[in-house]
């Protein structure tokens, strides 16, 4: 019975405010050939991707850490799809909480 009510949680996460997502993702693209990624993103990004996502593929996630450059990082989770943060929540808050102290350890370096 849980896992009903789960599905259902999380399809009406998805369904909220279908509206605003869908302008939000259109604001969101950018024209390869007015820019680079590279130049709109100067601070560190780590990715971290469900491996078994079926909204968002795995080569989507690895074709965009190689348009963010050398200041990208990605992290692949097994066993997590969409919604990693929700399906695989330890997991996700140790790659979260390792990346966020690697930039407190650079920081410090400076």
């Amino acid at each position: 019975m849980a896992d009903v009510n789960y599905i259902g949680g999380e399809q009406q996460i998805m369904l909220n405010n279908r509206k605003e997502k869908a302008e939000l993702l259109e604001n969101l693209v950018v024209d390869d050939h007015n820019t680079t990624t590279k130049q709109m993103f100067p601070q560190r990004i780590h990715l971290l991707w469900g491996e078994d996502d079926q909204i968002f593929k795995l080569e989507l996630a690895q074709g965009t850490k190689l348009q963010l450059g050398d200041k990208a990082t990605f992290q692949g989770i097994k066993k997590a799809g969409h919604l990693v943060f929700l399906e695989r929540p330890k997991v996700f808050n140790r790659c979260l909480k390792e990346f966020l102290a690697s930039l407190y350890a650079e920081e410090t370096r400076k």
